[in-house]
């Protein structure tokens, strides 16, 4: 067992799919044997994924409901969970609306942030929207010089698809009438 692993936990929790569990991925890197989001506390989202999961006798079966799906995840051994080694670990059903909530508002925040810097650096919105769907890799698959054309193009429909309903949640978050939240020499 590598060294790491022992200073790991393990547990379920379903998550809403959507563009927060995309942005998931961006937070937390995924371990290609287990496919188990490798968790870390260092941001917000790490620190409630780690500190909200109890441990249990027997695990019970995790369902997801419509719209959810189960992700894995790896805790890191906190000195708040150094009891909890070789233990299983559970979310309770009240943390689970809790932390999804808290994942779409992270999201949100890094969305607007880094909307509002492309804003005051003179880029356009579609463009914006598009690089940030880029460097957050909410897409998935290769980068696009390496893939078929046919998947290419279904990347390139996914990302489309994804940069227009981020680009119309920008737009209805900061109202065209409301100009100064976007033009800081308005203020």
């Amino acid at each position: 067992m590598p060294k790491d692993e022992l200073n790991r936990i393990s547990a379920d929790c379903p998550i809403d799919c959507g563009l927060a569990l995309d942005f998931l991925q961006f937070l937390f890197p995924r371990d290609r044997a287990t496919g188990h989001y490798q968790v870390s506390s260092t941001n917000i989202v790490g620190e409630a994924l780690t500190y909200l999961a109890y441990p249990v006798l027997m695990p019970a079966e995790v369902v997801p409901a419509e719209g959810q799906t189960i992700c894995s995840f790896d805790l890191p051994l906190v000195r708040a969970l150094d009891g909890c080694r070789n233990k299983w670990m559970q979310y309770p059903a009240t943390a689970v609306p809790r932390i999804n909530h808290l994942l779409q508002g992270c999201f949100e925040l890094d969305f607007y942030r880094y909307y509002l810097k492309g804003l005051q650096y003179g880029y356009e919105k579609q463009e914006i929207v598009e690089s940030y769907v880029l460097s957050r890799n909410l897409t998935t698959g290769e980068p696009f010089d390496t893939l078929h054309k046919r998947v290419y193009r279904q990347e390139l429909a996914l990302m489309k698809k994804k940069s227009a309903l981020l680009l119309r949640k920008a737009k209805y978050f900061f109202d065209e009438q409301d100009s100064t939240l976007l033009d800081p020499r308005k203020q």
